[in-house]
């Protein structure tokens, strides 16, 4: 090959001499990441395969979760502090209630029909304590009703006693059952029973207290014992 053939081969350079060089990844084509212009950046987990699950979105649905736990639970706590009186109450569709019309509730005791007969009974009982304090007319009403129905009694005296007894017994139990329907009736619970049981108890002692007078009557026991038989 001639010196002349060597002007044949093709320049290795730009116009100016220099080396030419591919352009660089920054280029016009294409960004430094190799994207091309005009297209945007794949969001998180674009390109994942089927199935894949975001764990931002787990994460959030187990911190829900756990609220909703937590919420149920405190509700819980409340009501069972709250007393039975203050737990849910029946859905509208299980107990047939109408969805315009207000379920009926009371501030005290069970019902406001077992406040209203709780504290009749309670005002009964005390109009009898304070009857039951008349020691000596108590005991001058048992001895006319002795003498009409039977016979006199040896010691009639022995009446007052008995009527005695009877008045502090009445006293003690009617601040007792007072106090017990007072709690009940805050804590909303059927209450009209206590009363009744009260006043059972009561007479049950006066009852007690004059026929033990009564048995220990030599007069009164003989006059049983003529009479038995008709």
């Amino acid at each position: 090959m001639s010196a002349g053939d060597w002007s044949s081969v093709p320049s290795r350079g730009h116009g100016d001499g220099q080396e030419a060089r591919l352009d660089p990844p920054t280029s016009a084509a294409g960004t430094a990441d190799g994207r091309v212009h005009g297209r945007p950046a794949p969001q998180y987990g674009e390109y994942a395969p089927d199935g894949w699950v975001n764990p931002v979105f787990v994460e959030q649905e187990r911190a829900e979760r756990e609220r909703q736990a937590h919420e149920a639970a405190v509700a819980a706590r409340e009501s069972a502090a709250a007393g039975p009186g203050a737990g849910a109450q029946p859905s509208r569709a299980s107990s047939g209630t109408p969805s315009g019309a207000a379920v009926p509730t009371s501030r005290f005791g069970k019902s406001p029909g077992d406040f209203l007969l709780t504290v009749m009974l309670l005002a009964f009982g005390l109009v009898s304590v304070v009857q039951s304090l008349s020691v000596g007319t108590v005991a001058s009403g048992v001895r006319r009703e002795l003498e009409l129905r039977y016979t006199a009694l040896e010691d009639p005296g022995a009446l007052t006693t008995a009527a005695l007894v009877s008045a502090i017994v009445t006293v003690v139990l009617f601040v007792l059952v007072a106090w017990w329907s007072i709690v009940r009736l805050r804590r909303r619970k059927r209450t009209v029973w206590v009363p009744l049981l009260g006043g059972a108890v009561a007479s049950l002692v006066t009852l007690g207290a004059f026929a033990t007078v009564l048995a220990n009557d030599a007069h009164f026991v003989a006059w049983m014992m003529q009479n038995a038989g008709g």
